[in-house]
């Protein structure tokens, strides 16, 4: 291990957020898609499979949109690719042509994405908005039938817009060539900024925004306690 950087964010929903949980009851007059909760709290999150595994979408588009077109928008999982480098392969499906020699082969994952939980403040604003203990809000949307033109009405729960989530992502570097992965995963989330999260992001939700973006450096030194971090301010 080289450096880790440690990148802290506040991502703020623009619109609202709908990361769904799955829905395993049947209940009559119930939610069609619920979102993910904090067992405990009820409090929503944001889990970092979701903001992983959208990122990573994003970039294997912008770096081998060929190659994905070829294999039918499966995922990229060659380890030539920056993108796999930053989020990981699976070794077992690395083809033999593919494979590169024993100095070369880390297959870690560099990148460590956590859930994100919502700040403080957004527990006061939105249960002060909608009530002790509740953090989200009911949308109701309606599938028409074009020939008979009834109205098939659906509910979905939203995090409402104007929430915040405190978040973080460890990027670990082990040779000198990963230090260009943090302009790459810097670049998964501007690219994330201007598509969604979640689901309908068709339809106007998930739209979202890194806020107060910080990066703490923390080299060999820093783990053993002879030197302090670097830290760093930037705009996504």
């Amino acid at each position: 291990m080289i450096k880790r950087y440690i990148i802290k964010y506040i991502l703020e929903c623009k619109t609202g957020l709908q990361i769904q949980a799955g829905n395993i009851s049947f209940d009559i007059g119930g939610l069609d898609n619920p979102v993910v909760k904090n067992p405990i709290t009820g409090e929503p999150y944001i889990p970092g499979s979701s903001l992983k595994g959208k990122m990573r979408s994003l970039l294997e588009w912008q770096e081998a949109p060929d190659v994905l077109i070829r294999n039918g928008g499966q995922v990229l999982n060659d380890p030539k690719y920056d993108v796999c480098k930053l989020f990981g392969v699976s070794p077992g499906r690395i083809s033999n042509e593919n494979r590169i020699s024993d100095q070369e082969k880390i297959l870690v994952t560099r990148a460590i994405v956590r859930d994100a939980y919502l700040t403080e403040e957004s527990k006061e604003m939105l249960q002060s908005q909608l009530g002790e203990n509740i953090f989200t809000e009911i949308k109701a949307e309606n599938n028409i039938n074009r020939l008979t033109s009834e109205a098939s009405p659906r509910f979905f729960e939203r995090v409402p817009k104007g929430a915040e989530f405190e978040g973080e992502i460890v990027l670990t570097q082990y040779v000198e060539e990963d230090e260009s992965l943090l302009d790459l995963l810097i670049e998964g989330m501007r690219l994330l900024q201007d598509n969604y999260l979640g689901g309908s992001g068709t339809r106007g939700a998930g739209k979202i925004e890194f806020k107060n973006v910080k990066i703490y450096v923390r080299d060999k030194n820093y783990y053993l306690g002879e030197a302090n971090q670097e830290i760093r301010e930037i705009e996504i």
